[in-house]
């Protein structure tokens, strides 16, 4: 039985480039619906300057809506990209200031030794201790143990390193293991392609508000708020897990385990194909 994978026929990062063809169609179909008369002189003009048929105008559309909805999907990117900002910075003042080693120890000086209580050092241990908290979180831990277990495996499987804590290295060393292993995971990828999908046909929408003046309707205001928030939404949701401890260690233990199982699979392969090799070679020379 034949077997066709169309999937592989197609470029892995193609989609990722068409996708802007979805806030370009929205928006036209919204300027063509809002104000039909500009859509039919338009298309009028269209067909005086250049002889076009059916398939050829429909054609000109979807590749006038690629260029088009590609400027929205570049307006989602820059939007995810000061929401990414936006909690970096955050994190790096919150690491600087309440979750600062200074502050600690001026706190711990503070406290005295037995520690005071009073409300005021009652409500900054627990700021400090929150601030501390984000950055080396407790319920890491133990995915971070898994993380560096399915690493040292990784490492020895795939690439013939055999490397442990200890010597010459340090928890730097690991965190850079830690972000170079391991296969990208589908599922947040395109969570992100959604959000900005998304949040383009959002921007498209009230884009289409200013080209065409009837469709400043309740009803369309509306839909074009739900993308937008939609949208938001799961960018913030995104920068949320990506400065997340618990969330970030989850996955790329995932994606480590990913390219583990490959590795795997591969080393298996290969030793089953040494084996029928093998055996056929000791039948050959019992033929003989």
């Amino acid at each position: 039985m034949i077997r066709i994978d169309i999937s592989r026929a197609i470029p892995p990062r193609l989609a990722t480039y068409l996708l802007g063809i979805i806030p370009g169609v929205f928006f036209e179909a919204s300027v063509a619906i809002g104000n039909p008369c500009f859509a039919a002189s338009v298309l009028s003009r269209a067909r005086d300057i250049y002889p076009f048929g059916h398939y050829s105008l429909f054609a000109l559309f979807l590749a006038s809506a690629l260029f088009v909805g590609q400027g929205f999907f570049l307006a989602a990117w820059i939007v995810d990209l000061v929401v990414f900002s936006a909690f970096a910075s955050g994190r790096y003042l919150i690491r600087n200031t309440l979750g600062s080693q200074w502050l600690y120890r001026w706190f711990a000086k503070r406290q005295g030794f037995p520690p005071k209580q009073s409300n005021f050092t009652h409500l900054l241990s627990r700021v400090i201790f929150w601030a501390r908290g984000r950055e080396y979180a407790v319920a890491a831990r133990p995915v971070l143990k898994c993380l560096y277990v399915a690493v040292q495996r990784l490492l020895k499987a795939r690439y013939g390193i055999d490397r442990r804590i200890g010597g010459n290295g340090d928890d730097g060393e690991w965190g850079v293991w830690y972000s170079a292993l391991g296969r990208p995971l589908k599922d947040f990828k395109e969570a992100s392609l959604a959000s900005r999908t998304t949040l383009g046909c959002g921007l498209a929408g009230f884009t289409a508000l200013y080209a065409s003046p009837p469709l400043r309707e309740r009803y369309f205001v509306a839909l074009c708020l739900v993308f937008t928030f939609a949208g938001c939404f799961a960018s913030i949701g995104l920068a949320r897990w990506k400065f997340d401890p618990v969330r970030k260690s989850m996955a790329r233990l995932r994606s480590v385990l990913l390219e583990l199982s490959e590795a795997n699979t591969t080393t298996e392969k290969a030793s089953g194909d040494s084996e029928k090799g093998s055996t056929a070679s000791i039948e050959t020379n019992e033929g003989d």
